[in-house]
């Protein structure tokens, strides 16, 4: 059965559990001293020497690594982790400001009673946490910042392209300052743990990451983060090529807000729907061809109490008709569900959105007050 994973490796003491096991196995694969060439020198073949041209150390991988990896961190977390296990966890993190502010992952943090980050020359600093956005799985931690430390430089998540190079570092099984090398392998992509929750708008990378990157920077080819692993999709408990970062610029619109000590929970509507194309609504006889209809309202949820009307239809009809269509949210046009997913990022419990609909063919306004999403 495939399991979505959360990135965060668990630990016993200073690193425990996955972890050593994954350094005794690398142990026994490797190849023994005797057999490892380390000549280097000219080849000779007869009497005629052959120039044997060292291997450039300059690569993509390389470059970033050498710019970046003093400001990308290990994460440990003594005490009750989010995982529910006694014994704590690790996982990854970046300077993202001047001021000692590391942006991680909010499910390696949670819970911990003690928290500090390990920078690549062996200093370690305790850390506090700032802020947190649990929609996202961002985590804010503040330390003491060395005075050699800069901040990452954080992208335009919005101008990634599929193939685009991407770099990732982290702390694998407990493996500090790993860096791999792949592209990007698809943008907006939307997919669900398996918490009842879709995480849409995701960028996909083939950059090999494992439990513990959690938390660490994706990279462009010029060192900027583009976006912060999160989730790997596995049958095995590692990286089979499928992982999935948050844009950067979610976390950039976040940043203000966890700066000044937000613990974000995620919101909902409490609606399925279907985005609305020209077929759509010619079958249903709509005035406008973009937007989303919906589907369904969740009873007792914020979209039902505010009086959102979901279609009717029955087992034999693809899509249910006559339901609400919204045009737009807050003034600003939405032509599918992750449109309306960015415009919740940083809501929260209690505001409200105006959400602009047509029904029965007439445009009108709905207010609703958006609720936490339920822990069931």
């Amino acid at each position: 059965m495939k399991a979505l994973l959360l990135l965060a490796a668990l630990v016993g003491g200073i690193i425990g559990g996955g972890a050593v096991g994954a350094i005794g196995s690398m142990r026994l694969l490797a190849p023994p001293a005797a057999a490892v060439s380390t000549d280097v020198g000219p080849a000779t073949h007869g009497t005629t020497e052959i120039a044997v041209t060292p291997p450039s150390s300059t690569t993509v991988a390389g470059d970033v690594y050498r710019k970046v990896s003093p400001s990308v961190v290990q994460v440990v977390v003594s005490g009750q982790a989010g995982s529910g296990r006694m014994g704590g966890g690790s996982g990854s993190g970046f300077v993202v400001d001047k001021n000692g502010y590391i942006l991680s992952y909010q499910h390696v943090v949670e819970g911990g009673r003690a928290i500090s980050v390990r920078f690549n020359d062996g200093a370690s600093r305790e850390a506090q946490v700032a802020g947190t956005d649990k929609g996202n799985d961002l985590a804010l931690l503040k330390v003491d910042l060395p005075s050699n430390i800069s901040a990452v430089p954080l992208g335009d998540s919005d101008r990634v392209a599929v193939g685009d190079v991407a770099v990732a570092i982290g702390s694998p099984f407990g493996l500090e300052q790993t860096v791999t090398q792949g592209i990007i392998s698809a943008v907006h992509r939307t997919w669900s743990p398996g918490d009842g929750r879709v995480r849409r708008n995701l960028l996909q990378t083939d950059a090999p990451v494992n439990p513990g990157n959690s938390g660490g920077p994706l990279l462009n080819s010029t060192g900027e983060v583009v976006g912060i692993t999160s989730l790997i999709e596995s049958p095995v408990r590692g990286n089979v090529g499928v992982a999935f970062a948050i844009p950067v610029n979610t976390a950039k619109r976040l940043l203000p807000q966890l700066q000044a000590g937000a613990r974000l929970e995620p919101v909902w509507l409490g609606i399925t729907g279907q985005p609305v194309d020209a077929a759509i609504a010619r079958d249903q006889g709509l005035p406008v061809d973009e937007g989303i209809l919906v589907l369904s309202v969740v009873a007792d949820g914020p979209a039902a109490r505010a009086g959102l009307r979901g279609g009717q239809g029955d087992a034999n009809e693809r899509i249910a008709r006559g339901g609400d269509v919204i045009v737009a949210m807050d003034g600003t046009p939405v032509k599918d569900l992750g449109k309306v997913t960015e415009a919740l990022v940083g809501r929260r419990s209690g505001d409200t959105v105006t959400l602009t609909i047509i029904r029965n063919g007439q445009r009108q306004e709905v207010r609703v007050t958006l609720q936490p999403w339920p822990s069931a």
